[in-house]
């Protein structure tokens, strides 16, 4: 992945699927989903994780995601969706460009904030970049015009080297129940991000 003059690596695990950002890949795996579906409510559930997703996908597009994959997948005791985009921004001119400088920046602009959103600050290390901002909690967040859902998300801040832009890393599920194990997973998908035309490690899904 580029964003300007530069690439970008991160790893996913082995069951999620790179998405193209216009939905194609989504409705493809929807599709083959779908045929190995015979119940009606399990239909109805895929079908409505990916409306949510396509939705997501395309409010993604229009804020600046430059990459984008993630997971839907049935297993016995329900459905499990989660998601990663990297969104390329440039912050306002001033912006503390350090770790916590930018964690406060986004938590303070960064969307909607809605009753029942909490949010936590850090500044972990990503072991290809070093120190970064994270902001990581439960959201009530607007995913498309008119649609909010709550959410298990973090978002890490990666100053781009040499220049003005930010990325934005942003992992996500609907899945609250999990949100421990979330955040271990997203965690782990996030410290593989480097800048470079380096192979990422993979991920072992947790989750």
């Amino acid at each position: 992945m580029t964003t300007g003059s530069h690439s970008f690596g991160i790893g996913i695990p082995e069951n999620w699927t790179e998405y193209d950002l216009d939905g194609g890949t989504l409705a493809e795996r929807r599709a083959e989903m779908l045929r190995h579906a015979p119940r009606k409510e399990t239909r109805e559930a895929i079908n409505h994780a990916f409306r949510s997703a396509r939705r997501i996908l395309v409010g993604a597009r229009r804020r600046g995601a430059v990459y984008a994959a993630g997971t839907t997948t049935m297993y016995e005791d329900g459905l499990l969706m989660a998601g990663l985009m990297v969104f390329s921004v440039i912050p306002p001119a001033g912006t503390d460009l350090s770790a916590h400088g930018l964690a406060k920046e986004f938590s303070a602009t960064g969307g909607r904030r809605r009753e029942g959103t909490s949010r936590t600050l850090t500044t972990p290390a990503l072991p290809g970049v070093g120190p970064v901002g994270r902001m990581a909690g439960i959201e009530e967040t607007e995913v498309a015009e008119g649609v909010s859902s709550r959410l298990v998300v973090t978002h890490t801040f990666v100053p781009v080297p040499g220049g003005e832009r930010v990325l934005i890393i942003t992992c996500f599920s609907p899945n609250i129940p999990l949100a421990d194990s979330l955040y271990d997973l997203f965690d782990a998908i996030t410290s593989t991000f480097s800048f470079g035309d380096g192979e990422p490690a993979g991920v072992d899904a947790v989750v």
